[in-house]
């Protein structure tokens, strides 16, 4: 392979592995956190993780998962992460990987709080009246 095509099919593939970044498809979700604990990744950022109560689409009882949040979606959510109280958020679903402690699962990383479409369009509306102004 010349270096030409080898230097193209690098890109092609960090295209790609962008792409299916850019695509994955976020969710949310109205949960209520118990047994939330706090702590610090191994770069000393943030993250809050918790075992969250919520109702699936149709389901009429109760599903439980993993939820993390760290950084900025942290900030995001802060305020309103209180045990048993419910809040809504917005995020995407991933694998954790497995370690010595506990086996591979699933998560739900938390991206941040998700807001109804009206009140979103209302902020919106009046962000573009005060720039206005």
């Amino acid at each position: 392979m010349t270096n030409a095509a080898n230097t193209s099919a690098v890109a092609t593939v960090a295209t790609v592995a962008n792409d299916n970044a850019q695509k994955q498809r976020t969710y949310p979700r109205m949960v209520t956190p118990k047994a939330i604990k706090e702590g610090s990744n191994k770069n000393g950022t943030p993250f809050v993780s918790f075992v969250g109560e919520y109702t699936r689409r149709g389901a009429s009882k109760p599903s439980t998962m993993l939820h993390t949040a760290s950084g900025k979606s942290l900030e995001s959510i802060r305020e309103q992460l209180k045990e048993g109280q419910p809040i809504r958020v917005f995020g995407v679903f991933e694998k954790m990987p497995a370690t010595e402690d506990r086996s591979e699962g699933d998560v739900f990383r938390i991206i941040g709080l998700s807001t109804p479409r009206e009140t979103a369009q209302e902020a919106a509306a009046q962000t573009e009246m005060e720039e206005a102004a």
